[in-house]
């Protein structure tokens, strides 16, 4: 009987590291689509030009392990009326953009020179940065998600077809991510660290959300893009799905091997 005893040991020690391969070799396959998306995502309830939106901007990763303590948006001059949305356990900043520190500075010598007025010109040309910083304890953990949000008026001088991006930086406990980069123009290539982009819509077409006063349910209509859930990723469901059934399988195929294995040694 011992004999028999040490054949169904190492059965049993076989099939349980054939199942644990077989999930590990699963959980690679599903990292590699999940590590492929893993970027900045935004969400407009409007994208007609002209139109007041909330923007919503969505992370969903730390920087390799590292909690997110802060998310940095830069919205283009093009881009105006930024009011950010408070976040609880986050602090807000706002600041122009460096590039336009320097346009403030070139406009103040003309003024100085010309004697005209261009303050008003150089704030409209000043791009703005938001900040959310985390206070102690509210760092977003790695593979957690979360959002930040601001409304702002898209720009008034767009074009259905037109692109807005916003460049994003990503703070972590350790280490940092610049989602700042664009595609090549004619390339579906996506860049290594792409940044939110907002392709602008006609009005009629893709305006769901923008308020008119000749539209009363324009309203109504923004209310209902903002509060829409995020799609979801029908790729990643599947495949977790997929795991779920195989994990399933595998415990199935295990139970019943060891009751057998068992009966056996008891013959």
């Amino acid at each position: 009987m011992r004999p028999r005893a040490r054949t169904t040991s190492l059965a049993r020690t076989r099939l349980v590291g054939a199942v644990v391969a077989s999930a590990a070799g699963l959980a690679l396959a599903l990292a590699g689509p999940v590590a492929a998306q893993a970027h900045v995502e935004l969400e407009a309830s409007s994208t007609a030009p002209a139109a007041l939106s909330v923007l919503t901007f969505a992370v969903g990763h730390g920087c390799e392990g590292s909690p997110t303590t802060s998310l940095a948006v830069t919205f283009p001059a093009e881009v105006q009326a930024v009011t950010p949305t408070i976040k609880p356990g986050w602090s807000i900043t706002e600041a122009p953009t460096a590039a336009a520190v320097g346009a403030e500075t070139v406009d103040t010598a003309e003024t100085a020179e010309t004697g005209t007025d261009t303050s008003t010109d150089s704030g409209a040309a000043a791009g703005t940065t938001v900040t959310w910083t985390a206070a102690p304890g509210s760092a977003l953990p790695d593979g957690f998600r979360d959002t930040v949000a601001v409304s702002a008026l898209l720009p008034v001088g767009g074009a259905a077809g037109d692109l807005v991006a916003f460049p994003t930086v990503q703070t972590c406990e350790v280490g940092s991510y610049d989602w700042v980069e664009l595609a090549e123009p004619g390339s579906d290539a996506e860049p290594a660290s792409p940044a939110p982009v907002l392709t602008l819509t006609d009005a009629d077409g893709g305006g769901a959300g923008a308020s008119s006063t000749d539209d009363p349910t324009g309203s109504q209509e923004a209310a209902a893009a903002s509060s829409a859930p995020v799609p979801v990723d029908e790729t990643a469901r599947a495949l977790a799905v997929g795991a779920l059934v195989v994990g399933v399988v595998g415990l199935v195929l295990l139970t019943t091997t060891l009751r057998r294995r068992a009966a056996e040694a008891r013959r």
